[in-house]
């Protein structure tokens, strides 16, 4: 499909969508003859390169809805004609613009709504496709585009809990809406009563404990939590040796109503660490903390496999992502991603020299490491 349309065009030849720029009469005849079978307009009906009647003539489904300044043009209204229209277009679906820029985000949009990708998720596919979507080139468009992909989950319910028995671990409760299904993150056996009230005072349906890695600083409460709610579900990486009601893997979700956390794998601090993103948030376990990391000598850890896990994974989400970590010792309680690639004492360096760091930390032995890692590797669970 891809050689039959003229030069300029941006063929996703798996999805049957080709981008363009303006067209000459000649490259529109070209694109009918290809086999376009319907158009999707970006500038409007006034614009002297608007394709209309040459489309129109050549009897192909044409439609115009103008995205002038993504910026302020991005409405509830517009993103839903966007989303009906890709949904519902014949293939070759052609999507103009001026220079095939903005013509990937009526696209883009599409497909964060048919697979359900929260708005992080969306932009690094935008990123990594390829070609990568022009609009990527383009920070201001960036951030509109990840806007809108955020309207959807404004309902979603979170909150943030600290663990003040010791071990300064996040929990994090999040819920797809008031009311409805929600999963706890990174639970602490001590804490089970508190974080299971809360979810009692919110009216919320627990489906799932979840944590990012098999922690050696405090016990999970995940089987705790099973036991005080038969039919809560643990989860944990397949790669971490530990048992759990569901294993994931690198590019699995962790459904909950309406919403889902997109799993990462991002070992290095330990072989089975997992970060998990959902809207615009990214839960990163220890792998990356605020103006930091989790050590890499012991669990199976590598410097070098943490610096290419952090980098590959969770600092390709828009820079405006936030970054809520399991662990902070100085008071923090999130970042963002751009603030960490841009400050982190550690991962902001090159790869030689984050190894070097992390190997002359000079750690000493985690102190709970003895009683919490044997227990997490059975889900928590303590006899009574």
């Amino acid at each position: 499909m891809a050689s039959a349309f003229p030069d300029g065009c941006i063929v996703y030849e798996s999805d049957g969508v080709v981008l363009a720029g303006d067209l000459s009469t000649e490259q529109i005849a070209a694109c009918v003859a290809a086999g376009a079978r319907s158009w999707l307009y970006l500038n409007d009906d006034a614009n002297p390169n608007c394709p209309r009647a040459s489309v129109e003539d050549a009897k192909v489904p044409y439609a115009c809805v103008p995205l002038l300044d993504p910026l302020n043009d991005l409405t509830p209204n517009v993103i839903e004609a966007f989303t009906s229209h890709m949904a519902s277009a014949a293939r070759p679906a052609i999507v103009q613009c001026s220079t095939a820029t903005r013509a990937g985000i009526p696209y883009l949009l599409h497909l964060a709504r048919v697979n359900k990708l929260p708005a992080a998720s969306a932009i690094s596919h935008a990123h990594r496709a390829s070609p990568p979507f022009k609009f990527t080139e383009r920070p201001p468009l960036v951030r509109a585009v990840a806007t809108a992909l955020s309207h959807p989950m404004r309902s979603l319910v979170f909150r943030q809990l600290f663990d003040t028995a010791g071990s300064s671990t996040y929990t994090y409760l999040l819920a797809d809406r008031p009311g409805g299904d929600a999963v706890l993150v990174d639970p602490v056996v001590e804490q089970v009563d508190r974080d299971l009230k809360l979810v009692e005072d919110l009216g919320l349906k627990l489906k799932y404990v979840v944590n990012t890695h098999c922690h050696a600083d405090h016990v999970t409460g995940s089987g705790l939590i099973k036991r005080k709610l038969p039919g809560v579900r643990s989860v944990i990486a397949k790669d971490s040796g530990a048992k759990a009601d569901v294993h994931v893997a690198h590019g699995d979700r962790v459904e909950f109503g309406d919403a889902f956390l997109e799993v990462r794998a991002t070992p290095g601090h330990t072989e089975g660490c997992l970060s998990y993103v959902c809207d615009n948030m990214v839960f990163t376990g220890d792998a990356l903390l605020v103006r930091g990391c989790g050590r890499t000598d012991f669990q199976g850890g590598s410097a070098e496999t943490l610096y290419d896990s952090v980098h590959a994974q969770i600092f390709t989400p828009p820079d405006d992502t936030v970054v809520y970590p399991a662990h902070d010792y100085k008071g923090h309680r999130s970042s963002t991603v751009g603030e960490e690639k841009r400050l982190n004492p550690r991962l902001s360096k090159s790869k030689a020299e984050f190894v070097e760091i992390m190997g002359n930390l000079g750690l000493p032995y985690p102190k709970k490491i003895d009683e919490a890692l044997p227990l997490n590797l059975v889900c928590g669970i303590q006899e009574e």
